[in-house]
């Protein structure tokens, strides 16, 4: 990741002296929310009374802001890298096996990240339609999670993870309009635990977003 960070810097750098051929945009983009589908683990199994099972249950609409330099290479090709700022939320729902009166209970419980994202991408532009794709950072800058909540949670989560996009834009004079899958490459919960008991679920966080970029 640190090699990723320091490859995309020095692209930036590189960038700065060919102005002939570079390009600044402002990024703009928008996910909705979302309802993902994954499998409740079940958790504290050895502690009938603590026992619940938790999933991935809503996430918020979100939204982008940032900066991205485009050079051009040889023929249609060009390089773009960037840097934004988005904020993710989140609902887990906990199903309490014994809850205060002895019967199951539900619970949802928020999450929140204000993440600076560094993507590094290769484009093609054909004609009007400019197709990319890439790797990027996700620098996590603050979390706060209700999760901490539960007894015995811990977490060694780290502050840097690794993601990828691609996505397909149209010009229309200085403007682009277009739309992009971004994934990641760690599952929801990694690196969080109860009791000793991971609380990595079976969801790798993806979604879609409608950009608009403005070309200076």
């Amino acid at each position: 990741m640190k090699k990723f960070f320091i490859i995309n810097c020095l692209f930036l750098g590189l960038a700065s002296t060919a102005t002939s051929q570079i390009h600044l945009d402002v990024k703009v983009g928008m996910s909705p929310a979302s309802n993902p589908v994954t499998s409740p683990i079940l958790v504290n199994r050895d502690k009938p009374k603590e026992e619940f099972q938790m999933s991935m249950n809503h996430v918020k609409p979100q939204f982008y802001g940032g900066l991205a330099l485009n050079v051009q290479l040889a023929n249609a090709f060009f390089l773009e890298g960037g840097i934004s700022y988005t904020k993710r939320s989140s609902d887990y729902l906990i199903r309490h096996t014994y809850g205060r009166d002895g019967k199951p209970e539900l619970e949802s419980m928020h999450e929140s990240e204000d993440m600076i994202l560094l993507p590094l991408n290769i484009g093609v532009s054909l004609g009007s339609f400019d197709i990319t794709s890439g790797l990027k950072v996700m620098k996590t800058i603050s979390k706060t999670t209700e999760l901490s909540h539960i007894k015995g949670f811990n977490t060694n989560d780290s502050s840097l993870k690794m993601g990828w996009q691609m996505g397909i834009r149209y010009g229309i004079h200085r403007t682009m309009v277009g739309i992009e899958y971004q994934g990641s490459l760690t599952r929801v919960g990694q690196g969080m635990s109860v009791n000793g008991h991971s609380l990595e679920v079976m969801n790798v966080p993806g979604n879609f977003a409608f950009t608009i970029q403005q070309r200076f």
